[in-house]
């Protein structure tokens, strides 16, 4: 005989399941530049992280490091060594968002538009602008 705990543990771990798997999301973001320079984190990168990162689950406060949330995402990119100004292709946050073993987003690759201005981001010294 199934008791009511049983139940109501199932149900709990289902929730979060689907919770977890429903939540980290690919949607494709369109940044609005024609030349891609003078990329501002505030209104470039944020938005994509935004869109395509810090969803409950993944990269938020509660979530995933890096923590990409906009009151965090600045200054956990730099602590957590994300970035490489010396040479940007290879900076951890690039090199993963353009891995095609384990992408992140998790669902799948961003658009090359919205890598490249992550990269152009780093190579303009990924700047708190």
């Amino acid at each position: 005989m199934i008791n009511f705990k049983s139940i109501k543990l199932l149900a709990s771990i289902s929730f979060m399941l689907c919770l977890l798997l429903t939540s980290c999301e690919w949607k494709e973001y369109d940044v609005n530049v024609d030349n891609i320079e003078n990329v501002s984190f505030s209104q470039d990168i944020l938005p994509i992280f935004n869109q395509s990162c810090n969803t409950i689950g993944c990269h938020s406060n509660a979530g995933v490091a890096p923590n990409l949330s906009p009151e965090n995402a600045f200054q956990d990119l730099r602590n957590k060594n994300m970035i490489d100004l010396d040479n940007p292709i290879n900076s951890i946050l690039y090199k993963r968002m353009i891995d095609v073993q384990k992408p992140m987003p998790v669902t799948g690759l961003l658009s090359e538009k919205i890598q490249k201005t992550i990269l152009v981001w780093i190579e303009e010294g990924a700047k708190d602008n």
